[in-house]
């Protein structure tokens, strides 16, 4: 699976306890039992289908008509703009996950019920661009913002309780990639049927018991509105959202109106630069980085030229500050399958644009640690704005991210010794953190200590000062007890070795001076064993 997101892991059925409502864990029971009793009638109820009477290809077969039905009517409207990845919320036991494979290169099938889990990844043991995970939670976990590009829930959300099914969806807005569309299914209330007016009067405590003597069973499902006015203010809050259609679906049986909603995200797409070897997505609206390159603009060349030097191949890499990929993909490509690649990014966005670019490249050996590190962990606040990549601690914000437009981040703070501890090797690191650097470096003492891996390191004391209330002279002073010299790569190539960190402090000012960037140019640094 090429370039998910790293996060600590949960034994299969065992989330974690703060994850864990009462509704969610009473949801969980009761399809944690419908999975090992009859997952395959669970998922289709069909009366004639009771007791293990599906047949897994004719099972299967149901899911495959119902997604080309559905793809073929969203081709006609020009989405998804791509087909990178999909993702099947609350997939059961695969029918829909294995029918999007055929369709999508990377599909991701989430359901609350470990039993479900077991039952698809058996019934599609065959597929292997396909990622069965449990997902015991709120929210949906480990599932970058803005990268997928189609989601789908069918026959699920009426399935639960309104104020999580409300959460559920603003995830799925939340992971929704630039031209991507989601498709789901949602009960709004009963009909005015005879059934819907009896729905409409018995609650769920009266109806389950008389669910269990009908369908033989020892926990039933329930079946729960979803009104659709939360749904349309809902929207409102995500201004590229658009509803593309609302339409009545009658899927969750007499009684009920139902509906579905296919929901496109309008932002601008990505676009596709072509390199040596590898694919980059950019955002046009990237004013920092983004719109620069697709005008043609080599990034940070100089630094580029010192990767190329000293990455080799099997190199193991770390990039710490990864943004939207530029140097962690060309150390991916360096390294090549047997290497690996790290890359430690903390906003969601930047962190969508770069694993869509790992996939597009086939790179399976590069991975992204979702965070910003630090010496201890804990929530780090940052600001960034809708036209940069960049981000910074509030102290360290320029003009830019501290205009009104920008926007505060909560992202979790890491250790880097404690987040990588089965490193067998470490090769470079890349770490460019806007003054933060002297803070992660502590955090990764014990490895570097270990390994001495070459460092490319950006070097801004404005915002060292800013960031950490720390003299950038001691964080130069700090790595020289691990290196004997600090090496300069100046912008035109040229390059200036120092073992006295106050020569570069004054370098730095030399710098600024002749740019007359008043404290706000940086250097980068070269730092050998």
């Amino acid at each position: 699976m090429a370039s998910s997101s790293l996060k600590p892991d949960s034994p299969a059925g065992s989330p974690p306890a703060d994850a864990m409502t009462p509704e969610l864990e009473r949801l969980r029971r009761v399809w944690q039992t419908l999975g090992r009793d009859d997952p395959l009638w669970a998922v289709l109820s069909h009366a004639d289908k009771r007791s293990g009477r599906w047949k897994p290809d004719e099972f299967l077969a149901t899911g495959q008509i119902e997604i080309d039905t559905q793809l073929a009517a969203l081709a006609a409207a020009g989405y998804p703009k791509a087909r990178g990845l999909a993702l099947d919320f609350g997939c059961g036991a695969g029918r829909l996950t294995r029918a999007l494979a055929g369709h999508f290169v990377r599909v991701i099938g989430l359901d609350v019920a470990a039993s479900m889990i077991e039952t698809a990844k058996l019934l599609n043991a065959d597929l292997g661009n396909v990622d069965f995970r449990v997902n015991a939670s709120a929210h949906i976990d480990a599932v970058t913002d803005g990268s997928v590009d189609f989601v789908f829930s069918h026959m699920v959300l009426q399935h639960i309780p309104g104020a999580l099914a409300t959460a559920y969806v603003d995830e799925f807005l939340r992971v929704l990639a630039p031209g991507g569309v989601a498709a789901f299914q949602f009960v709004d209330g009963v009909d005015d049927s005879p059934r819907g007016r009896l729905y409409g009067m018995a609650s769920n405590r009266w109806l389950n018991p008389l669910r269990q003597v009908m369908w033989r069973r020892r926990d039933v499902f329930e079946m729960h509105s979803l009104p659709e006015d939360a749904l349309l203010r809902l929207l409102e809050r995500h201004p590229s959202m658009r509803l593309l259609h609302a339409m009545d679906d009658g899927s969750a049986g007499a009684g009920w109106r139902g509906r579905r909603w296919i929901v496109a995200n309008e932002a601008a797409m990505p676009e596709r630069i072509a390199c040596d070897g590898y694919v980059i997505y950019a955002d046009p609206t990237d004013l920092h980085i983004g719109a620069p390159l697709l005008g043609g603009h080599v990034h940070e060349s100089h630094v580029a030229t010192v990767l190329r030097e000293r990455v080799r191949k099997d190199d193991v890499v770390l990039d710490i500050g990864g943004n939207i990929g530029i140097l962690a993909l060309l150390a991916a490509s360096l390294v090549g399958p047997q290497g690996r690649v790290v890359v430690v990014e903390p906003i969601p966005h930047n962190r969508s644009l770069l694993e869509r670019s790992a996939r597009a490249s086939g790179f399976d050996h590069l991975r992204v640690l979702a965070g910003a590190a630090g010496d201890r962990a804990g929530v780090l606040e940052l600001r960034t704005h809708p036209s940069t990549s960049n981000s910074a601690t509030p102290a360290a914000s320029g003009d830019r991210l501290r205009a009104p437009e920008g926007v505060t981040v909560r992202v979790p703070l890491l250790v880097l010794d404690d987040a990588l501890p089965h490193l067998e090797r470490l090769d470079l690191v890349k770490i460019d953190i806007e003054g933060m650097e002297p803070l992660a470096m502590r955090g990764l003492e014990r490895t570097l200590a270990r390994f001495r891996p070459t460092i490319l390191s950006e070097f801004h004391p404005w915002a060292i000062e800013r960031a950490t209330r720390s003299n950038p002279v001691d964080y130069l002073g700090w790595l020289r007890r691990f290196y004997p010299a600090i090496t300069i790569l100046h912008r035109d190539g040229t390059r200036e070795r120092h073992t006295d960190p106050q020569r570069v402090m004054t370098a730095w000012k030399i710098a600024n001076d002749r740019a007359g960037a008043d404290g706000r140019l940086h250097l980068d640094l070269l730092i050998e064993p």
